[in-house]
């Protein structure tokens, strides 16, 4: 008999073994799963734990009541993971498998920052929401916290659920306003991107909303560690900002096991086709959820849609048959904002999340990237949802793939593919110009801004601040080109060092061997993976320091490494 091991009996694994137990041939296929306790927690409602809507007892359930009894069940931990004699290593014994599914998540790393775990302030007056212990003890916090600096970060990306620091900030603002305390209490949102979210549409609609609001945000800000006398945040740049009550997300990394069975990357995460989230190197690991390198939000949304098309692959898999089904990374979340409102986001892989309706065209009944009381709604009848429905793989009314319809593609300068933005001045798009070979680059325009500069040119856009980068004109092959727009120098024919170089004159950079290793390790992460690399990536894989970057590359060094790269801007995860 074949044996079908899953590590995790959260979310996924919980969706996976209910559907393939269901549809597998009970003689032929022998499914196990793995998981330390008998505890299945319902993590989105951790958010609303430290507000008083949700109490501790409500978001935990027996993990036994949603396998199915035929499937066996072991409690115990995870030791590690041998892919080439195919055994998983417990405590107590070791379980050989023919296929093996991953599917245990990953969890908080506070001590991946200094003085973040301190003894003086963790749990003190540094708290998170990402476990229910941590939630529970934030919610005595928050009603004894008066008045005050109450500060909201985000150490790294990625993490669990992207949206959650935000929705936390939006409710902490409802909450002490409906307390009366709102007035004496200052709330900042901390964050190592370059704005409220990660794509442009989003990240406009929710910073505007931050600032109706009267929340103030800090964008770039790249934590080196918490100073837990001073009770202040500092950064690599040298910023500083005190707070009186802390609400971290600390580095959110892949399970320990990963790490010690060789299986994941800096961050333990495993490498994975995103498509069919088979492993990279070991053709018989699967990985669902949030333990994979997926460049897509890490939520139980995600994977339902990534069940659909994993469920009739992996078993055409079994059968020997080619995995025709695709993923296309569709996600969709509800984003609480208090007083009894939500919005809503829609977006896979390649479509940014814009505004519009959902699920049906100028009907809805929700609305994208705007507050209605129907979202609040949904948001709390997906609690019903998740226990009746998803964690005993039961198939939910929304349709796997992301539809395009019903979103405002063209008011945010989007073809209706919304991917392809719409050429200046035209209707239709436009035939692509041949490539350029051989880039011979010249500067011809302007620099970046400069901290103390504050006259703003002509071309510079009202919103641009100081620190900002100017978009850039160069000269190739005797055409003027904005190397800023994300399209540009994107393949391997059209980057060379000697593109690098003028760029990196233009952002007034001297570049010496070290910042050259840099450069190529950037370039060539870029290259393998598609993805430009975050700072933490570039520490963590590169190997290289972060004060030194910061003293090479100045402010916001990862944007100006993908730059001189002829990469993207890195967002992290979304």
């Amino acid at each position: 008999m074949k044996q079908i091991v899953i590590l995790g009996g959260g979310t996924a694994g919980s969706i996976v073994s209910n559907r393939l137990y269901r549809q597998l041939p009970k003689n032929e296929y022998q499914i196990t799963v793995v998981d330390r306790d008998n505890n299945h927690h319902y993590q989105p409602g951790y958010l609303f734990v430290p507000f008083g809507m949700y109490k501790p007892r409500t978001v935990v359930k027996k993990r036994s009541r949603f396998l199915p009894s035929g499937v066996r069940f072991v409690m115990d931990n995870i030791k590690k993971v041998d892919p080439v004699a195919k055994t998983v290593e417990l405590e107590k014994e070791t379980i050989p498998y023919h296929y093996l599914i991953i599917a245990t998540g990953c969890t908080i790393r506070p001590d991946q920052v200094p003085g973040m775990s301190d003894p003086k302030v963790w749990r003190k007056s540094v708290f998170d929401f990402y476990t229910l212990s941590g939630a529970g003890r934030l919610h005595q916090a928050l009603k004894n916290f008066e008045r005050g600096r109450l500060v909201v970060h985000i150490s790294e990306m990625p993490i669990k659920c992207p949206v959650a620091p935000l929705e936390f900030t939006l409710l902490a603002d409802w909450y002490l306003f409906m307390r009366r305390r709102r007035y004496d209490v200052d709330i900042t949102f901390v964050t190592p991107l370059d704005g409220a979210f990660t794509k442009p549409v989003a990240k406009a609609e929710l910073g505007d909303l931050l600032r109706k609001r009267d929340i103030e945000i800090e964008t770039d800000f790249n934590v080196e560690r918490i100073n837990p006398d001073s009770k202040t945040l500092v950064g690599y740049d040298g910023r500083e900002i005190p707070f009186d009550l802390l609400v971290t997300t600390p580095p959110i990394m892949g399970q320990q096991y990963v790490a010690d069975s060789g299986l994941g990357d800096e961050s333990n995460y495993i490498p994975i086709d995103k498509h069919t989230l088979q492993s990279d190197e070991y053709p018989d690991i699967f990985v669902l959820g949030d333990a994979g390198n997926l460049p897509t939000s890490k939520a139980g949304a995600v994977i339902h849609f990534q069940s659909e098309s994993f469920i009739p692959n992996f078993i055409n898999y079994l059968k020997g048959r080619p995995m025709t089904e695709s993923f296309d990374g569709h996600a969709n979340c509800f984003i609480e904002s208090g007083f009894h409102k939500a919005l809503l986001l829609d977006f896979n892989y390649d479509v940014q999340p814009v505004t519009g309706r959902f699920p049906l065209p100028c009907v809805g009944p929700l609305r994208l990237l705007g507050e209605s009381r129907l979202n609040h709604l949904g948001k709390l009848a997906f609690y019903a949802l998740y226990w009746g429905f998803l964690a005993r793989g039961l198939p939910l009314p929304f349709p796997r793939d992301m539809s395009k319809a019903g979103k405002d593609f063209r008011k945010w300068g989007l073809q209706p593919d919304g991917v392809t933005p719409i050429p200046a001045g035209k209707s239709a798009p436009v035939e692509p110009e041949p490539e350029i070979k051989i880039p011979i680059v010249r500067v011809i325009g302007s620099a970046p801004l400069a901290a103390e500069t504050t006259a703003r040119p002509g071309n510079m856009p009202a919103n641009t601040t100081k620190g900002d980068l100017i978009p850039v004109l160069h000269e190739v092959n005797g055409k003027p080109i904005d190397v800023t727009d994300e399209g540009f120098m994107t393949q391997k024919n059209q980057w060379n060092e000697e593109v690098a170089e003028a760029l990196a004159k233009a952002l007034h950079i001297e570049l010496d061997d070290q910042a050259w290793s840099v450069i190529r390790f950037v370039r060539q992460d870029f290259e393998e993976r598609s993805v430009s690399p975050t700072l933490g990536r570039i520490s963590k894989a590169g190997g290289f320091d972060v004060k030194s970057l910061f003293a090479i590359f100045g402010t916001k060094p990862a944007k100006k490494l993908a730059y001189i790269a002829g990469a993207p801007k890195p967002v992290g995860c979304v």
